[in-house]
């Protein structure tokens, strides 16, 4: 009996040395695996972290894990040394808010990259939002991701400078998608670094990072940084066509309505139509940047397009009716054409202005369009009516006191002749009035000024019909 409970003692302690041991080893492997998913890198501007495993009973797979700040508008890390053919995963706000969506895109040059679903990208536990920190954090396991088709091909787990690269969007969230084809716009920040694949070699585990983006580099060096960039082209060509379609066009249209400048209105609607010319090329090189305008079907484009075939005519309009009024001083059939050409040319760019602006991305600049818009259109049209009653108001006193402030342009007073009787010289002598001298010549034998018989009132030509487009 005294022997069966020292070995049933005996048997209780070895399977307890048996369970801790199992659990030591788990715990070693656990820790074995945090220490060699020790390749991190972290953006200068501390907004994005990117670290990397690469697990050593495994060729194809890749763990990895990316903490992203809630204010960026979106981040993206790249396998590759050069944005042409690089495999690159680009992550934004899920729809929801709560979570991250992954987009492996290949990017093909200086454009957006393209979604690329061969990529095969599985998330894993622990992705989510952590309110606290204000932190995004996506966990993923990529099974095909050491090399890929369409771009440099692979990357080498056996380099301990494997060049890869980082972007990432403006501190203004405007994108919260689930599709895995979201639109981007230009990267605000962006780099390049390298990454020791041999210290992130190990056991397979998703690599841990701090609940921050604080963490410093490790098995990984920063190389290239550039902050703040901007798509000035794009900002160009939004810039010039406000100005064209908010200023310059109906500026022109003031002119000639206000003080009859013909001459001012050619040259300042001749001014618009090249700035927006120039405008246009820009739109064209920009289309070619981002997926969602490659081609050119959206109506920001096709409305685009038809405004500036309007306005060659509306050009080619005004210099033909301009041309035949100065030959025949009249009215002519095309001016009722090119007016309404007009309306239609300014009502058509108010609203592609809307839809550039949702086309870029850049909603809430459709607020500085309706602003202007609101400001300068209606003040133009109020100095219009204002001289309008004015004008009606000087005619109406005109008539009732019957005074006529320029009475040399009526049509009646332009050729008046004024006859002046002959005066015939004194032939018998007078008697002289008293203390006259009489070896002066009495006054009435003066022959005074005799003026032509006929006077011709001339104070220059009628005025024809004003020219109005």
């Amino acid at each position: 009996m005294r022997s069966f409970n020292m070995l049933r003692q005996l048997g209780l302690a070895l399977s307890f040395f048996v369970a801790s041991s199992q659990a030591q080893a788990q715990d070693a492997n656990n820790t074995s695996s945090n220490a060699t998913a020790g390749s991190v890198f972290v953006t200068p501007e501390q907004n994005l972290a990117f670290a990397l495993n690469v697990p050593s009973e495994s060729t194809t797979d890749l763990y990895f894990s990316l903490m992203m700040t809630t204010s960026t508008s979106w981040g993206a890390i790249g396998l590759g040394s050069h944005m042409a053919g690089a495999l690159m995963f680009v992550v934004y706000p899920s729809q929801s808010g709560n979570s991250l969506t992954i987009s492996p895109r290949i990017a093909t040059g200086h454009t957006e990259p393209v979604y690329t679903p061969e990529i095969d990208i599985e998330m894993m536990p622990g992705t989510g939002r952590d309110n606290s920190t204000n932190m995004f954090t996506f966990n993923g396991r990529c099974t095909n991701c050491r090399s890929w088709s369409g771009g440099s091909g692979k990357i080498d787990v056996t380099s301990k400078i494997q060049s890869m690269m980082y972007a990432t969007g403006e501190d203004r969230p405007y994108l919260a998608s689930d599709a895995r084809d979201g639109p981007l716009k230009m990267h605000y920040n962006y780099g390049t670094f390298t990454m020791d694949m041999v210290h992130a070699t190990g056991p397979a585990g998703v690599p841990l990072i701090e609940n921050s983006v604080n963490s410093t580099l490790v098995g990984t060096a920063q190389r290239l940084s550039t902050e703040g960039k901007k798509d000035m082209v794009a900002m160009a060509h939004g810039v010039i066509m406000i100005l064209v379609f908010v200023g310059l066009f109906p500026f022109g249209t003031f002119v000639l309505r206000f003080g009859n400048w013909v001459r001012w209105h050619g040259i300042n609607q001749a001014f618009g139509f090249l700035l927006t010319f120039i405008a246009s090329i820009m739109g064209f090189v920009i289309s070619k940047t981002y997926n969602r305008s490659k081609s050119f079907n959206t109506a920001h484009q096709v409305i685009g397009l038809f405004v500036f075939i309007f306005l060659f005519a509306q050009f080619t309009l005004g210099f033909m009716h301009h041309r035949q009024f100065k030959k025949t001083k009249e009215p002519t059939k095309l001016a009722p054409i090119h007016r309404w050409l007009g309306r239609l040319i300014l009502s058509l760019g108010g609203l592609n202005g809307v839809l550039g602006f949702k086309l870029a991305e850049s909603e809430e600049y459709i607020i500085v369009l309706t602003f202007l818009s609101l400001a300068i259109l209606p003040t133009l049209v109020i100095i219009l009516l204002v001289k309008k009653c004015l004008q009606k108001r000087w005619a109406k006193q005109k008539q009732e006191t019957g005074y006529d402030m320029e009475p040399w342009r009526r049509p009646d007073v332009q050729q008046i002749t004024y006859n002046v009787p002959a005066i015939t010289p004194m032939t018998t002598q007078r008697q002289m009035p008293p203390g006259q001298n009489a070896s002066i010549p009495g006054m009435n034998s003066y022959m005074p000024y005799q003026p032509h018989s006929i006077r011709t009132n001339d104070l220059g030509p009628q005025q024809h019909a004003r020219e109005y487009v």
